[in-house]
Parts: structure tokens; C-alpha cells; sequence
């Protein structure tokens, strides 16, 4: 199993932690959010170090410094910290006076010695975490004046946010009752899927693989949105539940049969979400159809095409989101 693989099965289980009844349930998979990312960020940071070692290498490699098997073993001591650089230098066959031009390859690769590969055990601050991932992120020098920073930078603030929070509850004896909402629990899962899929840019494909996963994913998207005004969205969602409940066996409180749907049925329930999603927007599409043939259209059905149309618009976002976790059209 890959390291990717083991953060999904993380995800897959917090997911199922917020969809049982339990109480406390949405504060603990606030908690678990938490605990993924900082899990995320420091393999992200680990694999970047093992990635700039291998280019390191090709790269004095290519400018003869390393030519032989005894320098490329100084040069893993090197990466691992049992030797300074004037050590290496010595070891390549420089001596102490080559250490400045060496030094120069190797300012292009700051992770090479980092704590991520060398320790992984350390423990370090979660601020320290997030300010060793931004640099990844950030924008070029190059970019004009006015260009938007990279979604992944606000997500990794809103995760850094999160954390404070999360440790009131273990830290501040007086806000250890406080309470997570449903909306914030959502927002925390949907920031955290977005993150993931800027850490590790196969996480998508990889989910589109798991049926479960993606299915859990796509309707907690889509719960966050209708959480979010979009109330709307939550009618083809209970038409798709309410479907799916003929013939299966699940508990009566709610929450159970939403859980025990997306669990265990959970590429028959998206295929029929996707399918309430179309039939509602084509619903739509034919009164906007009816306006449009009207000779004299009032304004009330003026104002009523337009209302329509967003909500096409809305409901189409999210159909695509469905699409994409399916790797249909």
C-alpha cells in the first residue's frame, strides 16, 4: 500500500465518522481533519526532500563532482547530516577551499538536510509544518503585480486556523465544551480534500479508483454547498436517498441510512444522484423553455427564467464535480 493509499483509507474512515449518529461526531472528525493534514503535510515534506536528493545528485553528477560510487555514498552521509560540507569536499576530492563552489549547487536544493528525511520522529510545531510547505506554493517572482496567490496557500491558512482551534479543546480548560457545528465539520473536510489534491497531485485518480471514498467525497461537497445558501442542492441528494432506500436494510434513525447508503451501495447512490441532478436541471430547462416562447413574457416570468437559469448553473457545478470523481462526461 502506498503512502497515498494510507491517507485515503484515513479520509474513508473520517468520513464514516461524520455520517454515524454518535454524539460528538462532528467534533471528532473536526479533530481527525486535523490530524490528516498535519499527517499530509509532513509526508508531502519528506518526499520533496527524497526528490531534491535524486535531482541533487543528477545535478553534481552532471558537473563531475560526484563521479564515483565512494562520493555518492559521502554524498547520502551528506544529506543526512554526518558530514558538514567542508567534509564532503574534502570527500570529493575538493578539499575545504572547494566548499563555496560546491555550496553553490547546492543552495537550489534547501530540503536536502531537512528534518522530514533525516528525523521523521521529531516533533515540530504545526506552524513550522505550514511555513516549511508555503514556499511549494508561493507565486513567482516572475508574476505580474495583482496575481491571486495559489488556492493552496489560503487552505493551508484555514488549516492553521483549524488547528488553534483544535487545540482549545485538549489545551483551554475553559473552552473545553466548545462546540463544532455541522458546517464548519464540512468545511473542514471539503479544505481538507482540496489540500490534498494540491499536495499530491494524484490523489484525484487515485480516488476516482475507490468507489467508496469517492462517493463519500463528492456528497460531502455537495452537503457543504447547500450548507452554504444553496439549500436547493439538498432536494435531488433526498431523491436520491429516498430511491435507494427501497429494498435496503439500515436502521431508521437518518443518519444510519444516509451512512449505511454511501457505505455500502455507494456506486448505485452516485449513478442515481447524478441521474436526480440531470432530471431536475432538465426540469428546469423546459419552463425556461416555456418562457422563452412566451410572446409577452411579464416580468415575474422574466425574474423567474433568471432564477432558474442560476440555479441551472448552480446545480450543473456540481453535477460536474460528480462527473469528475467518476471520470465520466
Amino acid at each position: 500500500m502506498s503512502r497515498l493509499d494510507d491517507i485515503i483509507e484515513l479520509i474513508q474512515t473520517t468520513n464514516e465518522v461524520y455520517f454515524i449518529t454518535a454524539p460528538g461526531r462532528v467534533r471528532t472528525a473536526y479533530i481527525l481533519v486535523d490530524d490528516i493534514i498535519e499527517l499530509s503535510l509532513k509526508i508531502f515534506l519528506q518526499e520533496k526532500a527524497y526528490e531534491q536528493r535524486v535531482n541533487c545528485q543528477a545535478v553534481l553528477e552532471s558537473a563531475s563532482l560526484v563521479t564515483s560510487r565512494n562520493h555518492r555514498d559521502s554524498l547520502r552521509r551528506y544529506f543526512e547530516e554526518k558530514l558538514n560540507i567542508d567534509e564532503l569536499s574534502n570527500e570529493l576530492g575538493r578539499g575545504t577551499t572547494g566548499a563555496p563552489f560546491l555550496q553553490s549547487h547546492l543552495v537550489s536544493f534547501p530540503l536536502i538536510r531537512h528534518w522530514s528525511a533525516n528525523d521523521p520522529n521529531a516533533r515540530h510545531t504545526f506552524d513550522r509544518v505550514i511555513d516549511d510547505v508555503k514556499p511549494f506554493f508561493a507565486l513567482p517572482t516572475t508574476a505580474p503585480v495583482g496575481t491571486p496567490p495559489n488556492p493552496a496557500t489560503n487552505l493551508l491558512d484555514e488549516a492553521l486556523i483549524r488547528h488553534k482551534t483544535r487545540n482549545k479543546f485538549y489545551h483551554d480548560q475553559n473552552l473545553s465544551g466548545l462546540d463544532i457545528n455541522d458546517e464548519k465539520c464540512l468545511s473542514a473536510l471539503c479544505g481538507m480534500f482540496d489540500l490534498i489534491e494540491h499536495l499530491f497531485p494524484a490523489f484525484s485518480d487515485e480516488v476516482k479508483r475507490k468507489h467508496t471514498v469517492r462517493c463519500q467525497i463528492g456528497v460531502l461537497r455537495l452537503k457543504q454547498t447547500a450548507s452554504l445558501g444553496h439549500r436547493e442542492l439538498s432536494q435531488p441528494y433526498e431523491a436520491a436517498l429516498k430511491l435507494l432506500k427501497k429494498g435496503h436494510k439500515y436502521d431508521f434513525e437518518r443518519r444510519s441510512v444516509e451512512h449505511s447508503l454511501v457505505h455500502t451501495v455507494s456506486d448505485r447512490f452516485f449513478d442515481s444522484l447524478r441521474e436526480q441532478f440531470k432530471n431536475t436541471i432538465a426540469k428546469l430547462q423546459v419552463r425556461i423553455n416555456k418562457i422563452d416562447t412566451m410572446a409577452r413574457p411579464k416580468q415575474d416570468h422574466i425574474d423567474e427564467k433568471n432564477d432558474k437559469e442560476k440555479f441551472i448553473q448552480i446545480l450543473q457545478k456540481q453535477l460536474d464535480q460528480i462527473n469528475a470523481l467518476l471520470g465520466t462526461s
